[in-house]
């Protein structure tokens, strides 16, 4: 009996008292934000400033305005695709008489980066100069720009739009105008 209880024994006096086995706590991931759906209509105000110039370099003034905007998105996943009407208004600081209106029609393409959506486009608009002569004509637009969701409903932006014109209405001018403006929209 006495050979038992040293049998026993005998692989706790060898080894020692085990520490204790303690498992380290298991993390669990926190579930990834909830994407943002771009899909559906948006219309908003923007405020803008930039400069107009012709190719020659011979006049070139800085420009202000304001803006309308309506448009369309649809997120395809990473992808965004849309369009956007556009009415524009300001003046040139150089031309105090002088004012000028857009109406920009845009094809929009962008990537969905979750609340922030950078974007690029390319269209078309109605570039008119009230002057003591008035001019009109369509011209090739382009540009990018970025929105961020402040809420689901509210979007603030930044876009930067170049117009340009050869031969802008038959006056022998290149006309090439650039703006950067402030928007901010509200989705349907």
């Amino acid at each position: 009996m006495i050979a038992a209880l040293a049998a026993l024994a005998s692989p706790a006096v060898a080894g020692g008292i085990a520490e204790p086995v303690v498992e380290a706590p298991v993390e669990v991931a926190a579930a990834p934000a909830p994407g943002m759906d771009w899909t559906g209509f948006y219309a908003g105000l923007s405020v803008l400033r930039g400069t107009a110039s012709d190719d020659g370099g011979v006049t070139e003034t800085d420009t202000e305005g304001f803006g309308a905007q309506i448009g369309y998105l649809r997120d395809l996943g990473t992808f965004v695709v849309g369009g956007e009407l556009a009415h524009v208004s300001g003046d040139f600081d150089a031309f105090l008489s002088d004012d000028w209106t857009s109406t920009r029609l845009k094809l929009i393409g962008g990537y969905d980066a979750g609340r922030l959506l950078p974007y690029a486009f390319v269209g078309l608009s109605q570039y008119e100069v009230d002057s003591v002569t008035d001019y009109s004509d369509t011209v090739t637009i382009y540009g990018l720009g970025a929105k961020i969701a402040l809420t689901d409903k509210f979007h603030a932006g930044l876009e930067y739009v170049v117009e340009n014109k050869d031969n802008y209405d038959d006056s022998g001018i290149d006309a090439e105008n650039a703006d950067l403006s402030l928007r901010l929209d509200y989705r349907f």
